[in-house]
């Protein structure tokens, strides 16, 4: 009778010892790409967290120089009083006084102190207004009779509210003089060329009342 074959004890004990060390490996192998990930992960959450916060601060930090009353640049992060108060007075002296040979020139001002918004609604009736004094020699003068109350409103801008008395002539006899109440917003835009004051008009409400 044959002796039926059978591998050697050892063997076994050889294969099953190498299975056992790929699987730990594979193990380990799995818990360092987790690991990696985890921490990747955290890694990106953190960058964005401090990208984050740094726009904070740099936005808090901003600062715009402004001229003040000796021609110095003085930096602010709120617009200063003294600024908006030249800035408007510059543009109603465009917006509402005019002769008959500055009236295309002061329209055209105006306009550019406006915001684009602004500047839709009002650049057909600027320019009407323009075109009849020049043809029909009418002077128009804009006086204001009282101060400029400035207020901030930080989801709008700056709203500037006074009051004037608006005269019109033409051959140096006033045949119109009318007495409006007036509220202007002025909103801050970026510094530049064309809006070298950093602000705009986008907001103009004229309500006449009884002089």
């Amino acid at each position: 009778m044959s002796k039926k074959y059978e591998p050697q004890l050892k063997y076994f004990n050889l294969l099953g010892g190498a299975e056992l060390r790929q699987s730990r490996l594979m193990v380990a192998f799995i818990v360092v790409i987790v690991v990696l990930v985890v921490v990747v992960f955290n890694l990106v959450r953190m960058n964005n967290s401090l990208q984050v916060a740094n726009v904070a601060l740099q936005k808090e930090r901003v600062m715009y120089g402004y001229p003040n009353g000796a021609g110095m640049f003085v930096s602010a992060k709120q617009i200063p009083d003294h600024h908006l108060t030249a800035f408007t007075t510059t543009f109603l002296d465009n917006y509402y006084n005019f002769t008959p040979e500055s009236s295309f020139a002061n329209a055209d001002e105006a306009l550019r102190l406006m915001s684009s918004r602004l500047r839709a609604l009002q650049e057909a009736n600027l320019k009407v207004v323009a075109r009849q004094s020049a043809e029909q020699q009418i002077t128009q003068v804009f006086a204001r009779t009282s101060d400029f109350t400035i207020e901030l409103d930080p989801s709008l801008g700056y709203t500037v509210s006074f009051t004037g008395k608006r005269h019109r002539s033409t051959l140096n006899a006033i045949f119109r003089t009318n007495v409006y109440s007036i509220k202007m917003l002025i909103k801050p835009v970026r510094p530049s060329a064309h809006f070298e004051w950093a602000v705009v008009v986008d907001d103009i409400q004229i309500q006449e009342i009884d002089g």
